[in-house]
């Protein structure tokens, strides 16, 4: 299984993002010990310019690392055809039981990184570097989460072995008590329902408020996160078999949350990206709200929460659509049948 292209690239850039995440973490100590931006000395230039250096480099290292979430779950959608028992990719991650795990770990990270992308765009737009000692500081916190996250995965991939049977999500997510956190699925559905289109309702009102100029960048990165994480039960407990009913007539009680990644629609790709894109930037207004301080960011950073309030905004609007045109969408099939 190690031999597997999708395993071999993802290994690959593992291995590729540890290395330069190590180096930008031991240029990180020296900046924290030595920065001096009103210093004329030698050292200070030399820092100067190696931070403009490793700020590039992991720029893209983290910017890879949100997107190996996607390459992630596509990669064990992939492998499912490849496991014997496995019929998406929820069959390719409880393989071991490091498949769950490292999906967890990569959820969780992706707002880290993201934060830290936030904060390296802001401390680019003066000439004083005003957040660099934060920024690295920062980056030094995110190395662990970094680490265990390579840990996993790499525990994963060697650990998958073709010839042993896995359960899928037929099997297992019936189960009263079905593991990795899936007992969410046993919650009644009025009260998830209700939660979510009040979620949703509630941050979409808050977006709209903070963007008429309300002081609420931090509700609404509060909500933003709680509604993101609402969204992910709701997906499962009744807007998920919906769109598995609709699009490949499965079962009106089959929970699953990775079907939609299936193709021939593949619509859980936009439905997922919409979705984290909604919780990732509304946490983002809220997260850079302090730089304000800072006169010689404090125009740029008004200006990043205004298009990151936007992105959000759209996000869940656009995830509530679909999810809610699918459920139009089936009762009007009913209807019709």
């Amino acid at each position: 299984m190690i031999f597997n292209p999708w395993i071999i690239a993802q290994i690959f850039g593992l291995a590729v993002v540890l290395v330069l995440s190590l180096y930008g973490a031991a240029v990180g100590v020296r900046i924290l010990r030595r920065w001096d931006i009103e210093s004329p000395s030698q050292e200070q230039l030399e820092l100067e310019r190696r931070t403009y250096l490793v700020s590039t480099i992991m720029q893209y290292v983290l910017g890879f690392e949100v997107l190996s979430l996607l390459v992630f779950v596509m990669t064990a959608e992939a492998l499912h055809t490849a496991i014997q028992g496995a019929m998406c990719a929820f069959g390719s991650l409880n393989a071991n039981p490091y498949g769950f795990r490292t999906l967890g770990v990569k959820i969780l990270s992706v707002f880290f990184y993201s934060t830290w992308l936030a904060v390296n765009y802001l401390d680019s737009q003066a000439e004083d570097y005003p957040l660099v000692r934060f920024k690295y500081l920062l980056l030094l916190l995110i190395l662990p989460i970094l680490a265990t996250e390579v840990f996993f995965e790499l525990k994963y991939f060697l650990a998958i072995k073709p010839n042993v049977i896995t359960s899928c999500c037929g099997s297992v997510l019936q189960r009263p008590t079905n593991p990795y956190g899936f007992i969410l699925l046993n919650i009644p559905k009025p009260p998830v329902v209700v939660l979510f289109y009040a979620g949703v309702g509630a941050t979409a009102l808050l977006h709209i408020l903070y963007r008429r100029g309300a002081g609420l960048a931090y509700p609404v990165a509060a909500l933003s996160i709680a509604t993101f994480g609402i969204s992910l039960v709701a997906l499962m407990v009744f807007l998920g078999p919906y769109m598995n009913v609709l699009l490949y007539g499965l079962p009106t009680e089959h929970r699953c949350p990775f079907e939609v990644l299936a193709g021939p629609y593949y619509i859980g790709y936009p439905l997922y990206t919409a979705l984290f894109l909604g919780g990732i930037f509304g946490m983002l207004v809220g997260v850079v709200e302090p730089f304000k301080k800072h006169p010689t960011i404090r125009e740029a950073t008004a200006r990043f929460q205004a298009r990151a309030s936007l992105i959000s905004l759209g996000g869940f609007l656009v995830f509530t659509a679909i999810c809610t045109g699918s459920i139009g969408l089936y009762y009007l099939a009913l209807a019709l049948s």
